[in-house]
């Protein structure tokens, strides 16, 4: 088995396991009404193409990198020599930070907005629900949390697994249907009720960019209380009709 197989397999079984208990949760004690058979087929579809596209986009950009002698590029920084779990933690926040920038550049300007819409044509949000992702969009994402992992902090094979499930795990957990209450660390780590703001359909899109950290929404003004927003709101204002292949596609 080799290295980028033990990652596969290390997201695959994160995958699973957070999949189960998020499933098990939502169906047990739903944040808000949701019809899960709503667009299921459009849903199970996206999962299809965010696995097969985001690996096929990893393994291009990876060779892409190194052909480009990338690590040599970054060696100056000395970041690579600090503790595992040091590194890991930096690269989630630093991955973090620039992904509140691409997907904030999503929401302003048009052409990248081409590669985001179809995310927000969701109208019943739940952990599957929030797989609708562009395969341009996955490029996009991909492209910070590659070169942050392992090429600028340059993380073993077991070190990238783990920050690249945590975002799996991230993913699912801000678009479950799930009411959440985690008290005074609300303050700094979304929940998927702060997400869901970022949803709804009432002029709120460009508010709560961020997710994991709600520290870059609170300094660059895109910051939203959702205690504000209530329970009950529309979501997803984005028609798929007529125009499905290129959302997915992401032009």
């Amino acid at each position: 088995m080799t290295t980028m197989d033990r990652e596969r397999l290390l997201e695959t079984f994160t995958l699973m396991v957070i999949v189960l208990y998020v499933d098990y949760l939502e169906r047990r004690r739903p944040g808000r009404p949701v019809d899960r058979r709503w667009e299921f087929g459009l849903n199970a579809l996206s999962l299809a193409v965010v696995v097969f596209a985001g690996e096929g986009w990893k393994e291009i950009l990876m060779k892409g990198f190194s052909a480009l002698d990338t690590k040599e590029l970054f060696a100056w920084t000395g970041l690579q020599w600090l503790p595992g779990p040091l590194r890991v933690v930096l690269g989630i926040v630093l991955a973090d930070f620039c992904l509140y920038w691409v997907h904030r550049g999503m929401h302003w300007i048009g052409l990248l907005w081409r590669t985001h819409a179809f995310h927000h044509s969701i109208e019943h949000l739940w952990w599957l629900s929030g797989s609708r992702t562009s395969v341009i969009h996955l490029l996009l994402f991909a492209v910070p949390q590659i070169l942050i992992s392992y090429y600028l902090f340059q993380m073993t094979t077991w070190e990238a697994g783990v920050a690249f499930s945590f975002g799996v795990a991230v993913n699912i957990w801000i678009h479950s249907n799930l009411w959440v209450d985690l008290g005074a660390l609300e303050w700094l780590f979304i929940t998927p009720n702060y997400h869901r703001v970022h949803h709804g359909s009432r002029g709120l899109l460009r508010k709560n960019l961020g997710f994991v950290l709600t520290i870059w929404d609170r300094m660059f003004g895109t910051f939203a209380d959702p205690r504000s927003a209530g329970r009950e709101f529309p979501l997803g204002f984005v028609p798929t009709k007529g125009r499905l292949l290129r959302m997915i596609v992401g032009f």
